[in-house]
Parts: C-alpha cells; sequence; structure tokens
C-alpha cells in the first residue's frame, strides 16, 4: 500500500512539473502593418515635486480644509458622545472654500451626520474660518451650522468676523 501511495505521488509530481507555466508567445508580426502603425513615445515631462513647506508656510486652502476636519466632529456628537467615522464631509471639490480680504480662508462643507436622529443626518455642514501659518494656525471661527444655499453661502464668505 505505501509503495502505491509512493508511485501515485511520484506519478502526479513529474506530471505537474511538466505543466510548468510558460509566457504566451510573442504575436506574429503582421505583414499589413507599417511603421507609421506603431506608436512612438513622447517624452514625459519630469515630476515636479512641490515647494519645500516648513513652519512659516502659510495656509493653502487644502490646510484650511483639513483643518475644518479637524476642528468640527465634535460638534456633530449628540450628548452621549459620538463616532469621529460617523460624520462624512464634502469632498475637497465640492466643498465652497473662500480666500477672504483679510487672508483668511472661509470653509462651508456639508456633512452626513451618522450620530444621533437620523432624521437629521443631511441637515448640516461644518463652517470655518481659519489661517495663519503651519505652526501659527489661526482658528477664527469653527463649529456647525445649517445647510445653506451657494447664494447663503457666498454671501456670508467674506462677512466681518463676530466680536467679543
Amino acid at each position: 500500500m505505501k509503495t502505491a501511495v509512493v508511485a501515485v505521488t511520484l506519478t502526479l509530481t513529474l506530471t505537474l512539473s511538466s505543466c510548468a507555466l510558460l509566457p504566451p508567445a510573442p504575436p506574429e508580426p503582421s505583414s499589413s502593418a507599417s511603421a507609421s502603425d506603431t506608436p512612438t513615445p513622447t517624452p514625459s515631462a519630469e515630476p515636479t515635486l512641490p515647494a519645500a513647506r516648513d513652519a512659516s508656510t502659510p495656509f493653502d486652502e487644502w490646510d484650511a480644509y483639513l483643518a475644518c476636519r479637524q476642528l468640527t466632529p465634535p460638534y456633530f456628537f449628540s450628548e452621549g458622545g459620538g463616532n469621529f467615522f460617523a460624520v462624512e464631509y464634502q469632498s475637497f471639490a465640492d466643498s465652497f472654500i473662500f480666500l477672504r480680504t483679510d487672508g483668511l480662508y472661509f470653509i462651508y462643507s456639508e456633512v452626513e451626520n451618522g450620530n444621533g436622529d437620523p432624521a437629521l443626518a443631511s441637515v448640516a455642514a461644518a463652517n470655518c474660518i481659519v489661517g495663519g501659518t503651519l505652526a501659527s494656525p489661526r482658528y477664527e471661527l469653527f463649529g456647525a451650522t445649517i445647510r445653506l444655499t451657494d447664494t447663503e453661502v457666498a454671501a456670508t464668505a467674506d462677512a466681518a468676523l463676530p466680536t467679543g
């Protein structure tokens, strides 16, 4: 019996090793193909690295958007707490980001809030006015608001900062 198992195993091993996968053969050249049918590679520009950023680098649109996302999730939590992962912000491209006349950025990003009452999940937005530098950010205003129309958002983007 042991001899039969060894023989079957040896036969299987030899059969499988002879079925090694070989790369497919290259296609036969077409007799109708001309030199003009062959695409010529176009040289691409060298990729450019972003400018060096350090502590004195001023906020840009992306920094402002990320700061707003970082500052506002607790405003969407219910009294019993909340889950950061249940707050879904609009994408950067779909958010309203405006460079104000005072050099700060106004950010308005609609939010799908999975914390709390499901009937209220699609009525809120994050609203921030931020700027400064990477080392010394200015968080002038941030929180949650009700969703606004595009006209209402544009009208409030460069409004005076609250005093007091």
